[in-house]
């Protein structure tokens, strides 16, 4: 079975396989108005909705109505706009949640934890004693390797660099979601 659609897939053009990417991806359908969501915000560029499986309660999924797949994907407007949306969804959670703080959460790509292929930002708010960790083992680096590293991914606020777009990735997406991050 995975063979006949792996050869479909090589036989449709690039935006035959985004239209189809955008009919099964559970952002846009929520956008579309095709699945319920507990919308917290919406105009005609972002939606924000309430995480089906949070972290904590209030946790907010914000994301664009047109299907991204990675935040480099974005123009600079739309990435401002939907910070500005974080900005505010954070402060309604702190003044009216009273929470004692909130994480921003980004998975940009598979490797980082990205389960669906549709860009979306994470705020949840965070209480005491609630349990929720976020942490990583410190890995040790040489001079030599933090120079190598600066000199790959410096970015000169001078020089005008178009951010260069990522090669999309097919997700394979199980019918139970755990977490949406």
């Amino acid at each position: 079975m995975n063979n006949e659609i792996e050869e479909q897939l090589k036989g449709m053009s690039k935006e035959e396989i985004n239209e189809l990417i955008k009919k099964q991806c559970l952002f846009c359908n929520i956008s579309n108005k095709n699945i319920e969501s507990y919308k917290v915000y919406e105009d005609n560029k972002v939606m924000a909705v309430l995480d089906i499986n949070p972290a904590n309660k209030g946790h907010t999924i914000i994301f664009p109505k047109q299907h991204f797949q990675f935040l480099s994907d974005l123009n600079n407007e739309l990435t401002g706009h939907i910070f500005n949306i974080v900005n505010k969804i954070s402060s309604k959670m702190i003044n009216e949640l009273k929470a004692s703080g909130v994480n921003v959460y980004v998975a940009n790509g598979v490797g980082a934890g990205q389960s669906l292929p549709h860009i979306c930002i994470h705020v949840i708010p965070r209480f005491k004693d609630d349990k929720i960790v976020f942490t990583w083992n410190p890995k040790k680096i040489n001079k030599n390797e933090f120079e190598e590293v600066v000199k790959r991914i410096k970015v000169d606020a001078e020089k005008k660099e178009e951010i260069k777009k990522v090669k999309p990735t097919i997700i394979k997406v199980s019918k139970h979601y755990e977490r949406i991050p």
